[in-house]
């Protein structure tokens, strides 16, 4: 039987009273990822996508989606591709929930051309989805429902990220949203009740619910034969958000439904430590987070890339490491540049103190943070990852400017000793090459950029044997 997967991530809005979303591209992305590597499925598809001119593979986009896109990729998935076969759908985005035209409440999947008429009685400034009275385009649940009963499916599973999404299954909700067929084997998971707000709660990597989920996939959450069913990883994230102000809400019926299954199991490690040979049982693969200081004895593979960057900030106060999108810049630098810096291979550089941040949506107070409390005496490292952010999560032109001064002022002052290292996506060059300061730090004669390069075969070996 094959299995199809859509994964949704809509980031961009164009209707006033819904907010652009910073972590939907990347959450959806890394849903993708794990369903490809481990769920068995025929097609994971992703909506909005591009190619990626490195890897020429399909990754998520952060383009905006219309309701029109979104209906034809939930027809062609339901009707067309997985007809009598397995479908699961990931949806991460804003949710509505309107009185509709009967008093009762309905919900809605919002895609980004989708208008919102507000109750006038109430603030102008307070707009939130209770007061939504109509809503013209996204995918109301009902027909989402219609299209569900009608198809021929053997199961569907559905994973909701997204605002209130705990209406869509609530019972004041059920009869008018999700009367679905019991014959079909069914498991929804919504990310928050509908009592909750549930305004995209945001941890440092991923939303809190995706990030849960994604913890809830990996190998040690999984029975002795490796396998996560859909109750297994509710429980999981369910415990996970237990006490958080964000509480899974799910609901199913049927057989059921496997959503990874060829992970290693506890069975196969304990049949390897049988056969007396020695095994670290703690899983050396990080999948899509970065490495970090204590995982540097699993990073292998980069030995040249960190030699380069120390011997470029032996040289240089000032060093730009550039890269696309998860070529492994963080890691990089935390996990083979800063470990070995412990061994002096700069006169005192074990004694440096190193600060780590990433601008964040309040750069100028998190770079004030890092600069905070510095012992007297000692050079000071700071490493700036993931740049990009200061472009990207909704600073303006006038804080942009303020913060890349005063990173400029810190790498040039002459009585002091601070060293900055960046970490930029490549596609973000000309952001940068649009303030004078950086352009003037990154052009200097001294080596200010690293370029981190695809991996030879012989590294790629390195990285998968030697954890």
């Amino acid at each position: 039987m094959d299995r199809y997967a859509l994964i949704v991530g809509i980031a961009q809005y164009n209707t006033k009273g819904l907010a652009q979303l910073e972590k939907t591209t990347t959450d959806a992305e890394a849903v993708a990822q794990v369903l490809e590597q481990y769920g068995n499925f025929t097609e994971v598809k992703r909506l909005p996508y591009r190619i990626n001119p490195e890897t020429k593979k399909p990754e998520m986009d952060n383009r905006p989606v219309t309701t029109k896109q979104l209906e034809e990729a939930i027809k062609t998935l339901l009707n067309e591709q997985a007809r009598n076969n397995d479908a699961l759908i990931y949806f991460t985005g804003h949710g509505l929930r309107a009185k509709g035209l009967s008093g009762k409440p309905r919900g809605y999947l919002a895609t980004s051309d989708c208008q919102i008429k507000a109750d006038v009685t109430k603030s102008e400034g307070n707009k939130d989805e209770a007061q939504i009275t109509e809503v013209h385009g996204g995918i109301p649940f009902h027909e989402f429902n219609d299209l569900i009963r009608e198809s021929e499916l053997s199961s569907l599973v559905v994973l909701l990220d997204c605002c209130h999404s705990g209406n869509f299954i609530e019972r004041n909700l059920i009869t008018h949203s999700l009367g679905v067929s019991l014959e079909k084997n069914y498991h929804l998971i919504a990310a928050c009740r509908g009592y909750q707000e549930g305004k995209a709660l945001k941890s440092e990597a991923h939303s809190v619910f995706t990030g849960a989920l994604l913890r809830g996939l990996r190998a040690e959450n999984a029975s002795n034969n490796g396998e996560i069913s859909c109750d297994r990883l509710y429980d999981y994230i369910s415990r996970e958000l237990k006490g958080a102000s964000q509480q899974p809400l799910r609901l199913g019926w049927g057989t059921s439904i496997i959503l990874v299954n060829n992970l290693p199991s506890d069975r196969a490690v304990a049949e390897v430590t049988a056969a007396q040979t020695v095994v670290n049982t703690n899983n050396p693969y990080l999948w899509l987070m970065a490495f970090d200081s204590d995982k540097k004895d699993y990073f292998f593979g980069r030995e040249a890339a960190a030699r380069g960057i120390v011997e470029r900030l032996s040289k240089s106060r000032f060093l730009a490491v550039i890269g696309p999108s998860g070529c492994g810049k963080s890691s990089l630098v935390k996990a083979g540049v800063l470990p070995k810096l412990k061994g002096d291979p700069i006169p005192d550089s074990s004694q440096w103190e190193v600060k780590i941040f990433t601008p964040g949506t309040n750069p100028l107070e998190n770079l004030e943070q890092a600069l905070a409390n510095r012992e007297p005496g000692k050079t000071f490292l700071l490493f700036i990852d993931q740049f990009e952010e200061l472009f990207t999560l909704g600073s303006d032109e006038s804080q942009q400017r303020e913060f890349i001064s005063k990173i400029t002022k810190e790498a040039t002052k002459t009585d002091g000793d601070t060293r900055v290292i960046v970490a930029i996506r490549g596609d973000f060059l000309d952001r940068c090459a649009g303030y004078e300061e950086t352009a003037k730090l990154i052009n200097c004669t001294q080596p200010t950029t690293y370029v981190v390069t695809p991996m030879t075969m012989a590294e790629l070996t390195e990285a998968i044997e030697k954890p």
